[in-house]
């Protein structure tokens, strides 16, 4: 007979959930102070460059890579575009499309970004607990959303 696991109430269940949202809440929020801090970078910023691959992506793409909605991804690239990290070329067989580039000074300032955000996340969160946790928890989440966070 297989031997089964504990049985956890429905309030012990929310309470884990509760846990994990406060957890993500906690990352994201120092993630938040370290880009703003050392880079003048919101989050949503960072997910926006951070989702221009090298050899540049059509506007309406990226709206699907990132986080936010595609009216924001647009006016998000404005700013950035004022800021000099990227540019926006008009596709000419698209009336509305555009074609996003960073520039060498947002790639300069995405790849320290990058590391900003990897020691927060080395700090905050994956230092404390160890690697073959890590592995279990990527498993887990692979389990619940089978198509994200996949990538290594």
């Amino acid at each position: 007979m297989p031997e089964s696991g504990p049985v956890v109430s429905r309030a012990f269940k929310v309470g884990v959930w509760r846990s994990f949202m406060e957890v993500h809440q906690r990352v994201l929020t120092e993630i938040a102070r370290a880009l703003d801090d050392r880079h003048r970078l919101s989050v949503s910023e960072f997910d926006t460059l951070v989702n221009i691959p090298l050899d540049g992506v059509r506007l309406k793409d990226l709206g699907k890579r990132t986080v936010v909605t595609q009216s924001a991804v647009s006016r998000m690239c404005d700013r950035l575009a004022r800021r000099g990290l990227l540019t926006r070329t008009p596709v000419p067989e698209d009336q509305r499309g555009a074609l996003i580039r960073l520039t060498d000074e947002g790639r300069t300032l995405l790849r320290a970004a990058v590391r900003t955000n990897a020691e927060v996340v080395e700090k905050t969160f994956s230092s404390r607990i160890s690697d073959d946790d890590l592995v279990a928890l990527q498993g887990l989440l692979a389990r619940l959303a089978p198509d994200v966070g996949t990538e290594q």
